[in-house]
């Protein structure tokens, strides 16, 4: 080993170093701010406006919630917490104390922890940090304005937006409506109705019984459906399509593209038009629409 590689692979384990111990060192900044337990029943509310709080939820056995708020210095000393009961609602609010361009550069760190009952309603606001919810059985709403949001195997119907992250489903059942400005959606094993919209991302969709919306004016589509067609339709402005739909799927078919080619690899298909950048045809004798376009991209169906 000459001396430039013994320098490069020294200094890489300095820098992975100094990574591990600067993870470690935010984590021991953040200490607990306020923690409160709750009587509460099945199917009654938690809510949360937290301002640029990391947010975490999940189910446990208990009819009880509880809820712990962690931050560093700053965020004990800048930031106000109500966390309360109001009837059948759990309320944690988190707001800054001082004026709006004070916030900026103040380096606050802040998180929500939250353990509630299995069936229960999540409404969770936060203007820039991150949504965790797993393992709850209800009725949800999820607003971010910078962060992500994940959500793992949830019941219900739900409504996630964020304005510059990404959304991510994984064995979801219920209805779905989601949408990003910036971010990639994913939906991974879910059982429902999916409206995935988003300005500049990619959306990928693993789905079953469910009739889907997906659009995006930047990214690439991929589906992979499972079931009973129920309606699946697909736009983009600058990427590509791709469907992997079941053989006994049955659909009224129409492909297009502007830009780019369409590939159709399904058995059964009768077609009534044929071009390089269309196909109208029918999969199985018809049945929902099955609408895939793009402005810049190629389409291809395959057969699972």
């Amino acid at each position: 080993m000459n001396n430039y590689q013994l320098f490069s692979k020294r200094a890489l384990m300095l820098l992975g170093t100094l990574a591990f111990l600067s993870s470690f060192a935010y984590a021991e900044d953040l200490k607990v701010i306020k923690e409160k337990t709750f009587q509460m029943k099945d199917y009654q509310n938690f809510f949360v406006d937290a301002s640029g709080a990391d947010v975490k939820v999940v189910s446990w056995d208990k009819q009880e919630v509880y809820v712990k708020i962690s931050g560093n210095d700053k965020a004990a000393s800048k930031l106000k917490y109500d966390v309360f009961q109001d009837g059948d609602v759990v309320r944690v609010i988190i707001k800054r104390k001082s004026s709006f361009w004070n916030w900026f550069g103040s380096n606050i760190r802040i998180k929500v922890d939250a353990f509630v009952p299995a069936k229960y309603n999540a409404h969770v606001e936060t203007s820039g940090g991150d949504i965790y919810v797993k393992g709850i059985t209800g009725g949800f709403r999820f607003d971010t304005s910078g962060g992500d949001i994940t959500l793992v195997k949830l019941n219900g119907k739900v409504n996630a937006e964020t304005s510059g992250g990404d959304i991510q489903l994984t064995e979801h059942y219920g209805n779905m409506l989601l949408s990003t400005s910036g971010g990639d959606i994913v939906c991974k094993g879910v059982v429902g109705d999916v409206k995935a919209e988003t300005s500049g991302g990619d959306i990928q969709v693993q789905q079953k019984d469910g009739r889907l919306f997906a659009e995006t004016s930047g990214g690439d589509i991929v589906i992979e459906y499972s079931g009973v067609n129920k309606g699946i339709e697909a736009e983009t402005s600058g990427g590509d399509i791709s469907a992997k739909l079941p053989s006994d799927f049955k659909a009224n078919v129409h492909l297009e593209t502007t830009g780019g080619s369409i590939d159709s690899n399904f058995s059964n298909s009768k077609s009534t038009k044929v071009k390089r950048s269309e196909l109208i045809a029918e999969f199985n004798g018809g049945g929902p629409v099955l609408r895939l376009e793009t402005s810049g991209g190629d389409v291809t169906v395959d057969q699972k």
